[in-house]
């Protein structure tokens, strides 16, 4: 009978103890989500960031490593809002498995409009970043991006990917624009050449600086001034440096159906590591974006 005693005491004593002492709610962390492309386009005026950052060996809890020291840091980081491009690729640096990846740090953003980004993809060989346009600062991965119904402007894609054999993609196309004949030659100023072709409907401006080639295709019906276009392009890489290909690079600039709509992606291959920038926004803003990237 003692020990029964004992035994219909503690359960009592402990629910008084709990009552005076009130307890506590559920943890309200949530976990980060990746965005996708929304399909309308940004503005143009440019703001830029250093996006340089300290590197950190356990750069989040998805990571799968423990990050007991970093984890309020990466918490507070990953859950609060950014309100300038710096603070944005600072963020999606230190998210990112893979710190030795470069990132653009410029984008063309309308006065009153914040930057936003999301990780869609993120191992030691591949990083995929969405980056997004909005009217208030938003935290990385905010779920506002990935909603099906999401209004967030899409910005631009930049993409990372380790490949075991680069060549075998087909981003850069094998063209010859050393020797072009006269009546395919066009002058684009400060001594390059431009091919003027025709095809299947489209009309074509090819061209090369250094390991970089750059082309323009718009509809033929449209009759779009593909060498002012492409003037205007030799004429800002006079006064700005793409990144250095160890191999090849190209610039793809592609006019839909009238010509008011275009999508640019431009690609470099370092070794097996290919990069590559994709973007809705005019020509020049998306050469300013990918000359920022470091």
């Amino acid at each position: 009978m003692k020990k029964q005693s004992i035994w219909m005491t503690i359960p009592v004593t402990t629910a008084v103890v709990l009552a005076l002492a009130g307890c506590g709610g559920p943890d309200s962390n949530q976990p980060s989500t990746s965005g996708q492309p929304s399909t309308t386009t940004g503005s143009e005026q440019t703001q830029s960031g250093s996006g340089n950052s300290a590197s950190s060996d356990d750069s989040s809890a998805s990571t799968g490593k423990d990050s007991t020291a970093n984890s309020s840091t990466n918490e507070s980081t990953t859950h609060s809002e950014l309100s300038d491009v710096d603070e944005v690729v600072k963020a999606v640096r230190n998210e990112l498995k893979n710190q030795d990846v470069s990132l653009p740090t410029t984008f063309p953003l309308a006065k009153g409009q914040y930057l936003g980004a999301a990780i869609t993809t993120n191992t030691i060989d591949a990083s995929h970043v969405n980056f997004y346009t909005g009217d208030k600062p938003t935290t990385l991965n905010d779920p506002s991006f990935t909603k099906s119904n999401s209004k967030t402007p899409w910005l631009a894609s930049y993409e990372v990917k380790t490949y075991e054999n680069p060549d075998q993609t087909d981003l850069f196309p094998q063209t010859d624009v050393q020797n072009i004949p006269k009546d395919m030659s066009v002058d684009l100023g400060h001594g390059i050449k431009g091919m003027v072709e025709g095809a299947a409907g489209s009309q074509y401006l090819t061209w090369q600086e250094g390991r970089w080639t750059l082309q323009i295709r718009s509809v033929s019906e449209d009759q779009m001034n593909n060498p002012g276009i492409a003037k205007k392009m030799v004429e800002y890489l006079e006064s700005h440096t793409l990144p250095a290909p160890k191999d090849k690079g190209f610039v793809d600039v592609q006019y839909a159906s009238g010509g008011k709509s275009v999508r640019v992606a431009i690609s470099w291959q370092d070794g097996k590591r290919i990069h590559q920038l994709k973007t809705d926004q005019v020509p020049l803003d998306a050469l300013g974006m990918v000359v920022s990237v470091k």
